[in-house]
């Protein structure tokens, strides 16, 4: 999977009208706006008192088009594609949970977005107030510089509020996180192994039988001992589903990151606002 900055360029023919090329760059804009990956675990949980099934959701956008550069005859190209999956498998007393994500864009015939992550989680006493969670991720983001982030780790849940009409979930506990950095300025690898103590504050509220908001936000702190230095990073996810039917659901999601001392030149807040629909299975 190549991640240069440079390539062919991309030909493709003019398959929407005027109207149409407005949207896509409305979604284009929408896609590229930031390249922060936040995982919002609670859009992925199940909450049924049933055990023994599998479930599971997933996603895809895909935005084509092309715009005039003032030359006349000449045009640039544009392909962005989102996806996301997720699969679990729900016990008697623990929860399986597999989650994953790409994203793509490229235009001017070069890749300028390339992210995506694979999370794994396990959460033991689901159906109690004080559950216990064991986790594992891999993560890159290539146009940052991440060339890869792996991290495990384990804490406690705990339930704060359980509520046909809301439940709100606090999380604590320690992990520990290695990323290879390319600083691109520079043409130079940067290492960092950095044990973190991880925190986040859930909530998931039906808004009626149709509409659900999802917002998580974590708060995660360790000291880089090489450096000399306490790094910060703070970030959040809002998520609203609207359903279509027990299949399909149309998602809004904004996300955003900000880090204290960022490892390589990079801006310290990135954000991101994507559209698109799931189906759930």
């Amino acid at each position: 999977m190549s991640h240069s900055a440079n390539g062919p360029g991309c030909k493709l023919p003019m398959l929407f009208s005027p109207r149409t090329s407005l949207l896509a760059a409305f979604l284009f804009l929408c896609c590229i706006s930031a390249s922060g990956q936040i995982l919002n675990v609670e859009k992925a949980r199940v909450e049924k008192d049933s055990s023994g099934y599998f479930t599971g959701k997933l996603g895809l956008n895909l935005n084509l088009f092309n715009r005039a550069t003032g030359h006349e005859g000449a045009t640039d190209h544009y392909i962005g594609l989102t996806g996301s999956g997720n699969i679990g498998y729900v016990s008697e007393n623990t929860t399986y949970l597999l989650l994953g994500s790409y994203n793509y864009v490229r235009l001017r015939g070069a890749t300028q977005i390339e992210t995506g992550y694979v999370h794994g989680r396990v959460t033991f006493n689901r159906k109690e107030r004080l559950s216990y969670e064991a986790y594992a991720q891999a993560q890159y983001d290539y146009n940052r510089g991440l060339e890869l982030r792996v991290l495990g780790g384990a804490g406690i849940r705990y339930a704060l509020v359980q509520k046909e009409n809301i439940r709100v979930h606090l999380g604590t506990g320690a992990m520990f996180e290695h990323e290879r950095w390319h600083n691109l300025e520079e043409d130079r690898y940067i290492m960092k192994d950095i044990p973190k103590l991880s925190n986040y504050a859930s909530v998931r509220l039906p808004l009626n039988p149709f509409l659900e908001l999802n917002t998580i936000h974590y708060y995660q702190v360790g000291y880089d001992q090489p450096a000399g230095m306490t790094r910060h990073r703070f970030s959040g996810d809002i998520s609203i589903v609207a359903k279509i039917n027990n299949r399909f659901q149309l998602t809004t999601n904004y996300s955003h990151t900000y880090e204290n001392r960022p490892i390589v030149p990079i801006p310290n807040y990135l954000y991101s606002l994507t559209n698109g629909i799931q189906l759930s299975f």
